[in-house]
């Protein structure tokens, strides 16, 4: 056994080596490195963290449009210029999405061929069955998890809770229900064996640090372990899929996305999907929503709390709206105008999706004073952008008010994509936001915990991921 391990060992040590070490395509030698070495630090330290890596490297950024990192065995190039993320934005045809075989095998596996990450007419056919689902928002959904959050808060009693954790929780509650009906009941059985199913794929792989700058595929025997944790949860996807059929041939109806997507099959105008299809669209819903959002609702309640004067203009919002009803209606909410601006303004500063719309260049690109040769992979990386100086004044500064009264097309804001392929869950994520913070401010005064390691700032440690934030939510005499 001791033999094997040493092998396991060496073959890790020998991939970081390579990963730390690899050599640079002459076709982008002149384009600035965010090396390995850079991004695993700052993964693991606490202070510092990959968000100050990146305002370490916006100069080169704001100088050249983009920047190149080696991760999972290749090169990456990040574009952070607008002019020529909106190009690709409106080009789909000349800058295809990349075919998750060639990313990564264990995406591939767990999201297979999906309305994300498809070209030309197969992106065409999921995104027929796909849209008509998003249209309708299940807004009692997203109360109902709150409402258990609440409960779970209640219990805390004004003691420090850690919000990262708590809001994972809570976006898997609200997602597995609007997706496809299923209760995870994360919130209060967190240790429950389908959460832990679900968890082994996405803690354990999808979302590990480790995972996703070294190329560990290449390890059968690790690959093969990683198959199996993603298999057991297709197998409780599948069952899901199997009952959703068993329910609507019953006549029943609960208006998820999964139910509404299968009904959107039976139009003659539509490509009927496959059980497979739909989990592989269902995996890529889950993986685009829960954790996103989850990041994005931390975020936003530290910045609530480290700006009192802002959360309290927030709540007098809320209430002077909501007045004496206890959970916001789906009318009421469309009014929360400077609820809105507060998550808009948080997605600029933090954006949820740090690199999206992973595609291989089908022709060479001209940067400003570099040209990328086709093939290589390219990204677009929206914190460059909402951060640069020339977009945006003050950028490292919280100003909700940025958004007032602005038409999303007139700024430089890539919070959820753009063009064609926008994300399909915006609004879904936006109206899981407003619910929730709408349901906490009328509640509680949100403060930083005391000793807590962001007091100067928050620190950063996977892209736009912070570290772990402990907040006291303390009940308001109403």
């Amino acid at each position: 056994m001791s033999f094997w391990i040493f092998v396991a060992v060496a073959i890790i040590l020998y991939i970081v080596y390579k990963s730390l070490n690899a050599r640079t395509p002459d076709g982008l030698k002149d384009v600035h490195t965010i090396s390995s070495f850079h991004l695993f630090k700052s993964a693991i330290k606490k202070r510092g963290g990959t968000d100050q890596m990146y305002l370490d490297f916006q100069e080169y950024f704001e100088r050249d449009g983009v920047v190149k990192f080696f991760i999972k065995g290749k090169w990456i190039c990040l574009i952070s210029d607008p002019i020529i993320v909106k190009n690709m934005l409106l080009r789909p045809d000349t800058f295809p999405k990349l075919d998750l075989k060639e990313y990564s095998p264990i995406y591939s596996r767990h999201l297979g061929v999906n309305v994300v990450h498809s070209n030309g007419d197969i992106w065409k056919r999921y995104r027929r069955v796909c849209n008509p689902a998003f249209k309708t928002i299940p807004v009692h959904f997203f109360v109902e998890t709150g409402l258990k959050l609440m409960n779970v808060l209640e219990r805390i009693d004004n003691k420090p809770i850690e919000v990262m954790d708590l809001m994972q929780r809570f976006t898997l509650d609200a997602l597995g229900k609007t997706a496809f009906g299923f209760d995870f009941n994360n919130l209060e059985d967190p240790n429950n064996p389908y959460v832990t199913t679900y968890n082994d794929v996405y803690q354990g792989l999808i979302h590990n640090t480790f995972v996703n700058i070294f190329p560990l595929e290449r390890i059968p025997f690790w690959l093969n372990r990683a198959f199996k944790k993603i298999d057991k949860l297709h197998n409780l996807f599948d069952e899901i899929i199997k009952n959703k059929h068993k329910f609507i041939a019953a006549g029943k109806s609960n208006g998820d996305l999964l139910e509404l997507m299968i009904k959107a099959c039976e139009d003659q105008n539509n490509a009927n999907l496959t059980d497979v299809e739909l989990r592989h669209n269902l995996s890529i819903f889950m993986f685009a929503g829960h954790e996103t959002t989850a990041d994005a609702l931390s975020t936003l309640l530290y910045l609530l709390a480290v700006h009192k004067d802002i959360q309290q203009k927030a709540r007098e919002e809320v209430i002077g709206i909501l007045g004496d009803s206890s959970t916001p209606s789906a009318e009421q909410l469309k009014s929360l105008k400077y609820i809105n601006m507060l998550i808009y303004e948080n997605l600029r500063m933090y954006p949820s999706v740090p690199i999206f719309s992973l595609r291989k260049l089908s022709e060479d690109l001209k940067c400003k004073n570099n040209i990328i040769p086709a093939g290589t992979v390219i990204g677009i990386y929206p914190y460059g952008i909402h951060h640069s100086p020339t977009l945006w004044e003050n950028p490292g500064k919280f100003i909700p008010e940025r958004f007032e009264n602005k038409n999303l097309e007139n700024l430089e804001f890539y919070g959820f994509g753009g063009g064609s392929r926008m994300c399909l869950g915006n609004n879904f994520s936006l109206l899981e936001q407003r619910i929730l913070v709408c349901l906490l401010l009328r509640k509680y005064e949100l403060s930083l915990a005391p000793n807590s390691i962001h007091k100067d700032g928050l620190k950063i440690k996977r892209m736009t991921e912070p570290f772990p934030i402990e907040l006291v939510f303390k009940r308001r005499n109403e």
